[in-house]
């Protein structure tokens, strides 16, 4: 582990996830991480797609030569806006080579499930009926957004939509209900933090492991290859390797990658110039570039 990233993990107070947090709280201590400022060079045009208020990030002079990025960002389906998201947009889109298009979905509790899987969805499928061509899309989910871009995909799927080039997990949340034993500390959640997170977005209409919500246990027939890079001691890896073993055993190409060592969104510590977090999108992008 660099010294940078072991700097920023002892930063963390202990009780940095704390259990009794309610949405309210964990907006508020979510903030300082999004929002950042983002650089001159990016362009941001916000424009509806599929009825869903869409952002798309481009840099000056990199079109992706008709490439383009679908994330669902994280913020445990409470936080934040699209607005706070620029900032990710603008990292994509530098360590893809190509314009990110990030769909603003509505935010629990206020919009409980499935408001966030129907806006991930439609916006999917109004960028199919943009004109761009599937084979040049790739998905990409964040934290809850991996199990939004999943169910986005496992809607297109049913409903008949073709899929896109590949998908790409950056430390995915497939399995809402969270299993297994987190090994070692992850400084940014605990177990039943996370599954609060899930309770304030279901509002008790579903059972945590309902696959509708946690795609790790969904049928995963004719989705496009899977991208899993999974952290040691992410609180989500359980669920994550599920995903991966679901996958295989339904006749879906997948990659898993273990990341000895590392913690739940690391790649979000990209701007603070983390080797790490660096060395995964980099990974990232020569599976990418290999698909399309």
């Amino acid at each position: 582990m660099s010294e940078l990233l072991a700097a920023i993990i002892a930063g963390v107070p202990a009780d940095f996830a704390d259990p009794g947090a309610d949405w309210r709280a964990v907006r508020a201590m979510m903030a300082p991480f999004h929002g950042q400022p983002c650089s001159p060079e990016l362009a941001v045009e916000i424009r509806a797609c599929g009825g869903v208020a869409t952002g798309f990030h481009t840099l000056d002079g990199a079109d992706g030569a008709g490439r383009i990025a679908f994330h669902c960002h994280g913020g445990a389906f409470v936080s934040c806006p699209l607005s706070d998201y620029h900032f990710y947009g603008e990292m994509i889109a530098r360590a893809l080579g190509m314009p990110v298009a990030m769909p603003d979905y509505r935010l629990a509790p206020e919009h409980p499930f499935p408001a966030a899987h129907e806006d991930c969805f439609n916006a999917y499928r109004g960028l199919l009926g943009s004109g761009v061509d599937p084979a040049r899309i790739c998905v990409l989910g964040e934290s809850c957004g991996g199990s939004l871009a999943l169910g986005a995909l496992l809607r297109a799927r049913d409903e008949g939509l073709p899929m896109p080039a590949c998908f790409v997990s950056v430390t995915g949340w497939f399995d809402l209900s969270v299993p297994g034993t987190p090994q070692g500390r992850d400084p940014f959640l605990t177990p039943q933090w996370v599954r609060n997170r899930a309770r304030e977005y279901t509002a008790g209409a579903l059972e945590l492991t309902d696959p509708r919500i946690s795609p790790a246990r969904a049928d995963l027939r004719g989705l496009p290859p899977l991208y899993l890079q999974v952290a040691q001691f992410d609180t989500m890896a359980d669920g994550a390797l599920a995903l991966a073993a679901n996958a295989l055993h339904a006749g879906v190409e997948v990659t898993l990658e273990s990341w000895p060592g590392l913690i739940h969104g690391w790649h979000g510590l990209a701007n603070a110039g983390v080797p790490e977090a660096a060395a995964a999108w980099a990974s990232i992008r020569r599976y990418v570039d290999a698909r399309m």
